[in-house]
């Protein structure tokens, strides 16, 4: 009959085999994310030349002091009115729909730059006012102030 084992001994490597398993490991983990790993080198690369990394850096090591002198200042009370009503703004923004709000406020801009290439008119008169109802923008941009006053009008 065979003798029990009692005595296991575990096959140990070298440093220098451990050392080349890692490294395998690492080319492995690095090919699987190349991509990932340009990029943030691209990341990098752009805060370095935007002279942006050396504060990051900063902010990251010296982030508890930082921290405790930003709630310092926001716990004045000059900012209790502003912070009252941030969420309420922010409940707000969230109601808003974004893409009509967009159309307006290009229409908007629009309007502004039609305004700063026309030269300031002494008077308008009223039959000025009743000509200009035949230009389609203008009718346009009334009818929609109008449609605006009612939807505000309303209960």
């Amino acid at each position: 009959m065979a003798e029990p084992i009692s005595d296991i001994k575990r096959m140990e490597m070298s440093r220098q085999e451990k050392v080349e398993q890692d490294v395998q490991e690492v080319k492995e983990v690095v090919s699987a994310n190349k991509e990932s790993i340009v990029k943030g080198i691209e990341l990098l690369s752009a805060l370095e030349e935007a002279d942006a990394l050396e504060a990051a850096t900063a902010l990251t090591k010296k982030r508890k002091t930082l921290l405790n002198n930003v709630i310092k200042e926001i716990d004045k009370p000059k900012y209790t009115d502003a912070l009252d009503t941030l969420p309420n703004l922010i409940f707000l923004l969230g109601d808003l729909d974004i893409e009509e709000t967009r159309m307006l406020l290009q229409r908007l801009n629009n309007g502004l730059r039609e305004t700063e290439g026309e030269k300031e008119q002494e008077e308008t008169s009223y039959t000025d006012i009743v000509k200009s109802l035949k230009d389609p923008d203008i009718n346009r941009s009334i009818t929609l102030l109008l449609q605006f006053l009612k939807g505000m009008g309303k209960d």
